[in-house]
Formats: structure tokens, C-alpha cells, sequence
């Protein structure tokens, strides 16, 4: 979705106060952009989207800012129609990338369902995505306690978390190493080379650039409503506060029978899941798709381990699996 708009008519509309976080968010943007183009010359950031309201104003704000990137949505197989709908309406230059395999039939094989303490789901769908790049993302400090902990720019490996200037800092001290090795010459982010992918991030690591991590929930909404004025997912009119994978790991309990009444075919999916881990089943075919099960050789195999963990997910769904 292209907008009509440019930075300076952003700001003119904005508050005061959002007028110096999105000037903030901006200037990030630009600056970190040389590292973006070092690793990828032709799509520059990759952009971490969802359809929600925070990756709206990510996606917009980079615009604003005139760096180069490229919108990438990662689908689970539990993601809500509507969002993927608006998604495809609105924001057809995103990237749409199907799983290779459904999360009920990895949760058989892994014979786990997610958890908030096992999310293997995010690092199955999402997290993986944009290895070796300069991933933008679109949390919050408000969201949780967990993202309030969070930095603007991060190593997904854990190697770095900080601001964009120590990480230069950072950079500098890998660099140094390589230099003792192979001599390297001294370069900085604003003349970031291909030199520069040495002294940031190596391997399956993601640079992660959260630009918009200051900024509450009312800028999110006065940005999109009031400054770039565009559409959101009809979800937010029907009185949801976030849109993400149905029945997530860290959703509550509300909402999770929330969704369970509205996308009962996601309940009934989940419910086999949990049929077959407790009998120790392994799948022949996807789930997601109506597969046949068979039965484990040893029914004592997974012993009282998966009573343990599916009983959390039974009550939810509101069945006596136990």
C-alpha cells in the first residue's frame, strides 16, 4: 500500500508528542540503512509483518523514512482469514510465505504443543525468517514486561542489545578480531561495505531494529487514523486489542474462548492434536489437511509427560482428556 504523503506533511499532522517519536523512528531507520543494503543490495530491511496495527505503522513509517525494504508475512496455519484477507486487499506487495508443514502436525511429531515457556512456534514460523539481514520488527515497550526489557537494536543470538551507537562499539570489538586475522580495513556504519557483515552479525543471525519500540498504543492508532490515514483490519472495530496466530501461547484465557467460538474449525484441529500426542500417535499426513493416524508400537512410550503437558491445552479447549 503506497501513501500519498510525505515526511514533512507526516509530522505537520502528527502531535507534538508523536511528532519526536516518529522523527526518532525515522532517523533510526536512515541511519541503520547502510548496514540493511550491506547485507541485502537488493531488498535492503526486511520487514517482519503481520496485518496488525504495530506492523502497519512499521511498514508505513519506513516508507516515510525512504529506506529500501521488503514486507514478508510468515503464515503459521492458525492465522485468523480476516487478517489474511485485509493483508492481500491492502498490502499485496507483501510477501506471503506458506508453511511447509501445519503447527498441529509439528506439535505431533515434536509431541508438544506451545506453551508461553515453549514457544517453538514463533522460532518454527517467525523467527527463523530473515536470517542473515536486518529484520524490522514492530514491538513495543507498552506491549509487555517481557518487550519492555527489549532494545531498539538486538542480535538474535543474544550476542548484542543495545542502541545503534553501541553497536557500532560492538562492532568495532568483532572487528578488531578479524583485523589480528585478516588484517581487515577500519569501515563504519556510514560507510558500510560488505566488510561491514563481519562486524555485526554471522551465520543464521538477524540484526533486529525495532523502530517503533517507544511508542504507545495511542500513536500507533493517531499515525494510522490521522497522519497516513489508512485502512486496519476489521477485527480491531469488533473489539479485539491484538490480532495474531488464533488461540497464541500468550493470550489469555478469554481470549483464547474467544476464538475458539469463533474459528471452531481450529479448536476441532488443536483437539485431534492433543488426541494424538496422548495416545503417542505419529502422523501420516498433515492434520491441517484430515489426516489418518496409527498408533505408537509402545503406548507406554511417552509416559506421563504428555498427560502433563496437554492437560493445560485440554482444559481450553474444554475437554477431559485427563
Amino acid at each position: 500500500m503506497k501513501i500519498d504523503i510525505t515526511l514533512e506533511e507526516a509530522l505537520s499532522r502528527a502531535s507534538i508528542r508523536l511528532q519526536k517519536k516518529l522523527a526518532y523512528s525515522v532517523e533510526l531507520l536512515q541511519k541503520a540503512a547502510p548496514i540493511a543494503t550491506a547485507y541485502d543490495s537488493r531488498g535492503g530491511y526486511f520487514l517482519a509483518f503481520s496485518g496488525g496495527k504495530d506492523s502497519q505503522a512499521l511498514y508505513h513509517v519506513a516508507q516515510l523514512a525512504g529506506v529500501p525494504f521488503e514486507g514478508h508475512m510468515n503464515l503459521t496455519s492458525v492465522d485468523p482469514p480476516e487478517v489474511i484477507r485485509f493483508v492481500k486487499t491492502h498490502y499485496p506487495e507483501v510477501q506471503l510465505t506458506k508453511p511447509k508443514d501445519s503447527i498441529y502436525h509439528i506439535a505431533v511429531q515434536k509431541q508438544l504443543l506451545p506453551t508461553k515457556k515453549v514457544r517453538w512456534c514463533c522460532n518454527e514460523y517467525k523467527e527463523m525468517a530473515g536470517a542473515g539481514k536486518v529484520t524490522l520488527i514492530g514491538i513495543r515497550h507498552q506491549e509487555s514486561k517481557d518487550r519492555a526489557e527489549r532494545n531498539e537494536v538486538e542480535i538474535s543470538s543474544y550476542a548484542f542489545s543495545g542502541t545503534l551507537e553501541e553497536l557500532e562499539e560492538f562492532r568495532e570489538k568483532r572487528l578488531a578480531k578479524e583485523r589480528k586475522r585478516k588484517k581487515k580495513k577500519d569501515i563504519t556504519i556510514d560507510t558500510a561495505t560488505e566488510e561491514h557483515t563481519l562486524g555485526c552479525i554471522r551465520g543464521k543471525e538477524t540484526l533486529i531494529i525495532s523502530p517503533i519500540i517507544h511508542w504507545t498504543v495511542y500513536d500507533v492508532w493517531e499515525f494510522l487514523n490521522k497522519v497516513v490515514r489508512v485502512p486496519h483490519c476489521k477485527l480491531y472495530d469488533e473489539g479485539w486489542r491484538r490480532i495474531g496466530c488464533i488461540c497464541c501461547p500468550k493470550s489469555g484465557l478469554n481470549q483464547k474462548i474467544k476464538e475458539n467460538a469463533r474459528y471452531p474449525h481450529v479448536k476441532e484441529k488443536w483437539i485431534q492434536a492433543i488426541m494424538a500426542i496422548r495416545r503417542g500417535d505419529h502422523l501420516i499426513q498433515n492434520i491441517y489437511d484430515g489426516s489418518a493416524l496409527i498408533s505408537h508400537p509402545d503406548p507406554d512410550h511417552w509416559g506421563g509427560q504428555i498427560r502433563e503437558n496437554t492437560g493445560l491445552w485440554a482444559g481450553v479447549f474444554g475437554q477431559l482428556f485427563i
